[in-house]
């Protein structure tokens, strides 16, 4: 049964904080600011060797249908570049005149070449000191629109949706879930940030987290604990607006607090991605250790922008999510098969009708290159509903936040599959709306729950 979550602690409005500084992101810090923040992490940022396949981004952006002016972030990049290089050439310039002074200094150390020396090392080190902020400026401008560059798309990927698999006919009447649910007595709907599921729902709710764990587990995939709050350089580097209050739960003391705005506790379930990268952000593995195979089970919170009362878009779900990171691409694709696999068979024995779609290039995340969603039919809305799905998100965000494992004494980066493949809600929903009246599932019933 879904309870009231701590929404009386979470700011739906940034504007109703103090702001203590002004900042792009959480993720990067340059420059003065890192004396006022701490940096937790230091993206690693590839765009020299990105933007020699430059075709390779344009069409990556344009079947995403993504308005980034790749010109303009090369003409920043370029811009920081130069400034970069003279810098480096200050400095390398400093390092011998220095060098020579220190020997002329041994031997005549009032003589007029030693203080023509010193006024030229002076003269470098004030023109250094003056080229740092507009270094740091240029430094920031670039790399934080880099960072909004979308991730490569998956070789699977392309324009329009592709159906991969169908299980039975989609239902043929119109009913509603929230009238139905209520009429049986397990559905208690205030609004989409607050409600209740009861008798049979309750027990849908638990049975249902209860099967995919049994389902998961015998795949050889262990559970996982996760934390619910998350810091904002997590969630920034899973791909998303940590400033936005629509991605986002964030969280602050009180309107009286000055609130650094990229240094936040976001409130996000311990069912979702961030929450699994804020154990690994950082972390070194040693390559024996991949691939890893993980799921969890609880609680997802995110804000729902939609005012329309429905169970499709409520503010708190009881999700299954997995989270899987291989060496390569090809061993998380080899996942993604098994879990594409996984998915057909534990929705099949279930006995409602679902397809697996492929989703078309412009209905990704920018952090995804690939995503496969299970879809179920909803007959209030006259449209299918994602109710579970597969992500795949290549070294993307391992690289954003420094997720490395070690194989013959060389760092490298991880790649990562993730997706929900149980939104309890959202399943819930599209059930109540079959053609048949609602029966708990055999498989979610109490006596076949398996807890350990």
């Amino acid at each position: 049964m879904l309870r009231k979550t701590l929404l009386h602690f979470i700011v739906n409005k940034p504007r109703d904080c103090k702001v203590l500084s002004v900042r792009n992101s959480a993720l990067f810090i340059n420059g003065a600011k890192a004396s006022e923040n701490f940096v937790y992490v230091i993206p690693y940022i590839d765009f020299p060797e990105q933007i020699k396949h430059k075709h390779i981004i344009e069409d990556n952006l344009l079947k995403r249908k993504s308005n980034i002016d790749l010109n303009k972030v090369e003409n920043l990049w370029s811009m920081y570049e130069d400034l970069k290089q003279r810098k480096s050439e200050y400095d390398k310039k400093k390092e011998e005149i220095s060098r020579e002074l220190g020997k002329l200094i041994k031997s005549d150390p009032e003589g007029q070449e030693v203080k023509r020396l010193k006024i030229k090392v002076d003269l470098l080190k004030d023109n250094i000191r003056k080229l740092k902020g507009p270094l740091w400026s240029a430094e920031e401008a670039a790399i934080l629109e880099v960072l909004k560059i979308p991730n490569t798309l998956h070789p699977q990927t392309s324009d329009v949706n592709k159906i991969l698999h169908t299980h039975l006919s989609p239902p043929s009447g119109i009913k509603d879930h929230l009238n139905i649910g209520a009429d049986l007595g397990i559905i208690e709907f205030k609004k989409n940030e607050n409600y209740y599921l009861k008798g049979d729902g309750a027990i849908f709710e638990l049975g249902a987290m209860f099967y995919f764990n049994e389902e998961l587990r015998r795949n050889k995939f262990h559970q996982f604990s996760n934390p619910d709050f998350v810091k904002s350089v997590i969630v920034e580097g899973c791909g998303l607006d940590h400033s936005n209050p629509d991605s986002t739960f964030i969280l602050h003391h009180n309107e009286n607090t000055k609130v650094n705005p990229d240094s936040r506790l976001h409130l996000t379930g311990g069912g979702h991605l961030c929450s699994f990268l804020a154990y690994y952000a950082k972390n070194i593995l040693y390559s024996k250790a991949l691939p890893l195979r993980y799921f969890s089970m609880g609680r997802r919170y995110q804000p729902s922008p939609i005012k329309e009362d429905s169970l499709f878009h409520v503010s708190q779900s009881s999700v299954v999510q997995v989270f899987g990171a291989g060496k390569n691409a090809e061993e998380t694709d080899m996942i993604l098969q098994e879990l594409i696999d996984i998915l057909k068979s534990v929705y099949s024995q279930l006995g409602y009708h679902f397809r697996i779609n492929l989703v078309s290039a412009d209905k990704l995340f920018m952090w995804e290159s690939l995503r496969v969603a299970v879809e179920m039919y909803s007959t209030s809305l006259n449209k299918y509903v994602e109710v579970a799905n597969i992500s795949v998100s290549g070294d993307f965000i391992s690289k954003r936040l420094m997720f490395t494992y070690v194989e013959n004494k060389q760092g490298h980066f991880p790649h990562i599959i993730s997706g929900t493949v149980l939104n309890v809600p959202k399943f819930l929903a599209c059930i109540l709306e079959q053609d048949a009246n609602f029966v708990l599932p055999e498989q979610f019933r109490v006596e076949n729950w398996i807890c350990n």
